[in-house]
Parts: structure tokens; C-alpha cells; sequence
């Protein structure tokens, strides 16, 4: 029997592409070349594929950033069209299928330069649902979003992933900044070792997002109509920072095949199980990505045809309860025995100068994450669509 070892699977949710999850499953050790396959096409939107390797679980990631598959990746029609991946980075490679007639069949096409050549069936193209209600109910424990989706005619599985942005602030505006690295005859002088900060050092309103990793899913099998009502697809408690301000999520919503609604399911019982003595592995589902050059390479991935459709929702700021004392945070630094103050150590260790008067006792400290909102990963700049108008 060939000895097998553990390896891992890395990859990215890509905007509307697909995802692929990150799992430990037992892969030949000589499967390095693997090839990992992530992404639907989308008729009437912009595909990406991304295309990656299985590695060993010893890899380093330095030894991985930059190595991807190569060569060429298009997308055929059954009329004759035909969709060249234009490559950017990190192994995405996108298409311009807004044009992309919703009728007749589709496949995925890869060359790579070492001269394998991996194909997926043709297949029709899965219409999108309707999304008839969206809509949060927020109260005293927080916010709810609920979605319900109707199949039309053909559609009886369901998938959705949603984009969340948040605005949000911190606690405290800054009345003084600390200036770090000064000689130490300086360093016991207040006029010297505080100033007033430059408006471009104001950062108490910021931004941030986040993209969904492993997909919504559903199924209308075994109803006797295709609509699914009320799902509760994302919940955040009172205390949740990002219902804070203004909350917004922009939500992704396609049809899906049988088999497509089986592999996503078995991936995120792999991502979910990972490390259970009965977790899946990889080779019990390989998807639909087939090597056509070579049959006994084998491929990751299941690429699905779908038209998508999109919407957003605002949630405003009124049910956020500040699960802390913002007051409880601020301090007075302490001398040492010789009455000598160390502030500069103080502000090594992430904390910042907050307001009082610049004296030697008369200032208040805090972790810096109360005055500066970049601190906890968010941007300053709004994103372009942030319209107050918008909110309601």
C-alpha cells in the first residue's frame, strides 16, 4: 500500500467565483500535482477560476506563494463561443461573460503548460431563483437576516454568499498624540512629548467587510413546491461591534444541480470535520473536473453554469448595546519609585495618550484601539457605494 500522508487544501473564496474550503485529508503522498479547481461560470456576470495545488501538510507557505498551475483556461459554448481567461495573480483567471447567451451548454477547458488537459462536461445553464423576501428583525438580542427563495420553474437547490461591511467607531477622539523617540532629556517634558494630532491622525470612524468562505445551501427536494421561506442565514448578538453603526450585506444567490448541491455539502462537512476519525476525504467526491489527457490524473473542484442574482440590505445601529465601559479603559500612567515616567514603554505596548492636560499627571491612557478604529482591522476610507441616503 503507498504511504499516504496528511496534506492541506488552501484556497479563497474569489467574489462571486466559488469556493474551495480549507480541510486535512489523506492524499497520496505523490499527488503533489494535484490540481485544485474553484469557481462556477456565471452567465450574465464576470467569472473567475482559480486555479491551485494540493500540498502537503509541511509545506511552508513561503514555499507555496506564487506556484499555480499555468496555461490556458477558456470557456465553450455547444454554438461555437468561446471565453479566453485573461490570468491576474494568485491563480485567478477571469472571463467576461456578461454577453454570455443563458441558452445552450457550457464547459471549462484547461491546458496547462506541462500538457495536461482537463475539461468539464458540458452542461446547461441553471437559472437564477427569485429572492422574495430580505430582510432583517433586529430586538433586544441582536439582528437577524432571513432570506426566502422561490425555484420558478426548475430550480430546487439553492446557494447564497453575502459580502458583510460594517461602519463603525471607536470609543474616545484623541486629544493628544505621544511622540515617541525622543532624547531622554526630553522624555520627563510634556511640552515635548505631547501635541495636538493632525487631522489625517483622526481615525475614529473606519470600515470593514468580510466574504463568506463556505457557501449557504438549501434544498426544496421532497416539498411539493420549490420555495423556501424564512431561512435564517446570518445572526449577530446585541453586543456584535458590527451592528454598531450601520451594517450592510450584499447577498449572492444561484441555483445549483444535485450534484453540485451534494459536493458543496460534502465540503463543508470536510471543512467542518476536519479531524474526526470519520471526517470525508477529498477522493470519495472529485467533482466534475475531469483530465481528459490522462485518465489516471485526477482533479478537485465542481464548476457549475449559473446565472446569479444579487441584493442588498442596510441595518441601522439601534440595537447595538455596548457590552463594555469605554470610561473603565482609561488611566493615569504611574511613576516608578524614583517619580521617573516610562511613557514610552507604554506606548510600545499598544497603548495611546486619550485627553487631560499635557502634564506629567494630568493625561489619560488607553489601549490604542480606543482612539484608533484601524487598530481592529478596518479602513478609513468608505467604500464607494457607502450612501447615507441609502439607510433608513
Amino acid at each position: 500500500m503507498r504511504q499516504s500522508t496528511k496534506c492541506i487544501l488552501f484556497a479563497v473564496l474569489l467574489l462571486l467565483s466559488g469556493c474551495i474550503y480549507p480541510f486535512h485529508a489523506d492524499i497520496e503522498s505523490e499527488s503533489i500535482d494535484k490540481i485544485v479547481v474553484s469557481g462556477d461560470i456565471i452567465i450574465g456576470g464576470t467569472t473567475r477560476i482559480t486555479l491551485g495545488y494540493v500540498y502537503p501538510l509541511s509545506t511552508l507557505p513561503s514555499d507555496m506563494r506564487g506556484n499555480y498551475p499555468m496555461g490556458a483556461v477558456t470557456i465553450e459554448n455547444d454554438s461555437g463561443g468561446r471565453w479566453e481567461g485573461t490570468y491576474s495573480f494568485n491563480g485567478i483567471y477571469s472571463f467576461d461573460t456578461t454577453e454570455a447567451p443563458a441558452a445552450g451548454r457550457y464547459r471549462l477547458h484547461i491546458l496547462l503548460k506541462d500538457g495536461r488537459e482537463y475539461s468539464t462536461p458540458w452542461t446547461g445553464v441553471k437559472q437564477a431563483p427569485v429572492i422574495t423576501n430580505f430582510r432583517y428583525k433586529g430586538g433586544s438580542q441582536g439582528v437577524a437576516i432571513y432570506l426566502s427563495l422561490d425555484g420558478a420553474d426548475s430550480l430546487w437547490n439553492f446557494r447564497w454568499d453575502y459580502t458583510e461591511s460594517w461602519e463603525y467607531h471607536a470609543d474616545f477622539v484623541p486629544e493628544l498624540m505621544y511622540v515617541p523617540g525622543l532624547p531622554p532629556e526630553d522624555q520627563q517634558n510634556p511640552s515635548k512629548i505631547y501635541r495636538e494630532p493632525f487631522p489625517s491622525e483622526i481615525k475614529t470612524t473606519c470600515w470593514n467587510s468580510y466574504s463568506t468562505i463556505e457557501p449557504g445551501l438549501a434544498s426544496a427536494e421532497g416539498q411539493s413546491d420549490n420555495v423556501l421561506k424564512d431561512i435564517c442565514i446570518h445572526s449577530m448578538p446585541s453586543s456584535d461591534r458590527r451592528i454598531s453603526v450601520r451594517y450592510s450585506m450584499l447577498l449572492t444567490v444561484r441555483g445549483l444541480s444535485s450534484e453540485a448541491l451534494s459536493w458543496h455539502r460534502h465540503m463543508n462537512a470536510l471543512s467542518n470535520e476536519s479531524g474526526s476519525l470519520f471526517s470525508p476525504t477529498p477522493s470519495e467526491m472529485q467533482g466534475n473536473v475531469r483530465c481528459i489527457s490522462d485518465e489516471t490524473q485526477t482533479a478537485l473542484g465542481y464548476v457549475d453554469v449559473v446565472c446569479c442574482v444579487s441584493k442588498r440590505i442596510y441595518v441601522p445601529g439601534s440595537f447595538y448595546r455596548r457590552p463594555y465601559d469605554p470610561e473603565a479603559f482609561l488611566y493615569f500612567p504611574e511613576p516608578d519609585e524614583d517619580g521617573r515616567y516610562y511613557f514610552e514603554q507604554y506606548y510600545f505596548s499598544g497603548d495611546a495618550p486619550v485627553r487631560g492636560e499635557p502634564t506629567l499627571r494630568g493625561v489619560e491612557w488607553a489601549p490604542k484601539r480606543c482612539t484608533d478604529c484601524t487598530v481592529l482591522g478596518g479602513s478609513t476610507t468608505a467604500p464607494e457605494w457607502w450612501n447615507i441616503r441609502d439607510w433608513k
